[in-house]
């Protein structure tokens, strides 16, 4: 068995409009792959735990599920892909917890820390020190985060839900107060390692240059691939388009 673990959410939901499994299916392909290449283990939560309302929560509960059998864990969101030779994202930390920073939409960010300032009312969180919680590696000294997001929900869970129907995400935010609440030592991530708002960052485009080439930035320029931050709608069939192009290297 791996000292380290990959996992992932992937449920459909009644919550939620659109399957999971429609866009999923390329998330888990590329990182199950990549995964076996890389010696590592990979877990896939398809289950939903009845506690919560919203599937994502279930992300909190891998410690249930695990324990302490790994030495570091690493979560991606259902809607990401891995690259196929991307290196070992547990080679660059040791204790910290490691995430990318996010710039994305400064509205939203407001919007959030105001909607969910109420649990923390003694904090401030500052917009430009703000993560993606999209794609994060950490350890499993880091349960006791894990062990307060469950009791945090068990104590608020018709406010929290309420909350997540007010614009500004479910448990992104959150983590970001509770990592600064505990002062976790944290590591930031190139972009490299969650690239999302793509369509913000013109990823989607190619050298034009290059000819006969059409490589989009984000295939070539990033290691983690986050389809986020567009119109969900869309999120399936850009996802399933990518598959199509580079599906063939994780064979």
């Amino acid at each position: 068995m791996s000292k380290n673990l990959i996992y992932t959410t992937a449920v459909n939901h009644d919550t939620s409009t659109y399957r999971n499994s429609d866009y999923g299916q390329y998330c888990i392909k590329s990182w199950s792959h990549w995964c076996e290449k890389n010696d590592i283990d990979f877990l896939v939560i398809d289950e939903h735990n009845p506690r919560y309302k919203f599937p994502v929560w279930n992300k909190d509960t891998i410690f249930e599920i695990v324990g302490d059998t790994y030495d570091k864990i690493g979560y991606v969101d259902s809607d990401t892909m891995v690259h196929w030779d991307a290196p070992n994202p547990f080679d660059l930390y040791n204790d910290e917890w490691c995430w990318v920073r996010d710039y994305a939409n400064l509205r939203w960010t407001t919007e959030s820390i105001n909607n969910y300032q109420r649990f923390y009312p003694n904090q401030t969180l500052d917009i430009y020190d703000y993560y993606n919680s999209g794609v994060s590696f950490f350890t499993k000294e880091h349960k006791p985060i894990f062990d307060n997001l469950i009791k945090l929900y068990e104590n608020n869970s018709e406010e929290l839900d309420r909350c997540a129907t007010m614009g500004g995400g479910k448990v992104q935010t959150i983590l970001n107060f509770e990592l600064q609440n505990h002062d976790i030592k944290v590591k930031e991530l190139s972009p490299q390692w969650n690239m999302f708002s793509m369509h913000k960052r013109e990823m989607f485009s190619h050298n034009w240059q290059d000819g006969v080439d059409k490589t989009p930035f984000f295939i070539k320029y990033s290691w983690v691939w986050h389809f986020t931050g567009f119109p969900i709608e869309d999120r399936t069939r850009i996802m399933r388009e990518t598959w199509n192009m580079v599906g063939k290297n994780y064979e």
